[in-house]
């Protein structure tokens, strides 16, 4: 029985999916291949599931996946979580000698 080849984008998988795949990549245990993919061709890898497929995942998409989940987590730093301390500002500037 041959296994049947899908092309799909990395973020078109579960979460759980996207994990395996992402550490499997950087680990280099991934085949890969190039193949058609929105009128070019694509750098991918190669991802078996246990159903007889083979999923052609484009690095690009990879890439850009975990790009924008890294962002995400940036704007989440920026934003704070709520557990900073407060301070009183004017404390703060006596701390400071202004330079004239």
């Amino acid at each position: 029985m041959t296994m049947k080849r899908v092309i799909k984008s990395f973020e078109n998988f579960h979460e759980s999916y996207q994990e395996e795949i992402y550490e499997q990549f950087l680990n280099g245990e991934l085949a890969r291949a190039t193949f058609p993919y929105k009128g070019e061709i694509a750098d991918g890898v190669l991802f078996p599931d246990e159903e007889d497929t083979v999923f052609l995942i484009p690095i690009s998409s990879i890439k850009a996946s975990k790009l924008a989940s890294a962002e995400e987590d940036d704007d989440d730093d920026e934003r704070g979580d709520g557990d900073d301390e407060d301070f009183d500002s004017e404390e703060l500037s006596n701390n400071f000698d202004d330079e004239e």
